[in-house]
């Protein structure tokens, strides 16, 4: 005790200092944390769960299948079969809507976070939101045509944009229904 009352003495504005920086590291550690929490709820409250397999995007305005057709199915798809997926839940007016389609590249893009820790089917990180907590297939179809014979698909694990031929489905692509206005695929 001795040699700090020693050190106060001999150094006054060194430890002037040492306390001025140690104030403004609980500051910055204050904010910090109160930011993170701020921009985790606000993250969070962009997407809300309806309850009825359905999420919605309070940005966007588009409305989200909150599973996809892996849930489903528990197999993948080629594009026709997706065309022909969505066919079928409009026709069943799944969560009450006949217009459900295939999303673009733009929106799937939208969807996606790294610092999501949600998985796919395979365990692998997927950066869905919380409200898409289920998981789900790692590759989606896009309504994006490439061609006569190709279409787009979007990986949700790094943000990966493929095309494929459109009557394959080799890496379990599935399906995420979306309504609402269409996000053209210009960034």
């Amino acid at each position: 005790m001795l040699a700090l009352t020693q050190i106060k003495k001999n150094y006054p504005s060194q430890v002037k200092t040492l306390r001025r920086l140690r104030y403004l590291g609980v500051i910055f550690a204050t904010v910090m944390i109160a930011g993170t929490t701020y921009l985790n709820i606000a993250w969070a409250a962009r997407y809300i769960d309806q309850g009825n397999g359905t999420v919605a995007d309070q940005n966007s305005g588009l409305l989200w299948q909150q599973a996809d057709s892996y849930h489903e199915l528990k197999q993948g798809m080629n594009w026709y079969q997706a065309l022909e997926y969505v066919d079928l839940k409009n026709a069943e007016k799944f969560a009450g809507f006949d217009d459900w389609r295939l999303p673009t590249l733009k929106e799937l893009k939208g969807l996606y976070d790294t610092s999501r820790p949600i998985k796919s089917k395979d365990g692998e990180r997927i950066g869905l939101p919380e409200p898409f907590r289920n998981g789900g297939s790692y590759y989606l179809w896009t309504n994006t045509e490439r061609g006569l014979e190709n279409a787009w698909y979007f990986g949700l694990g790094f943000k990966e944009e493929y095309f494929n031929l459109k009557d394959l489905g080799d890496l379990d692509q599935g399906v995420k229904m979306v309504r609402g206005s269409l996000l053209k695929i210009n960034n």
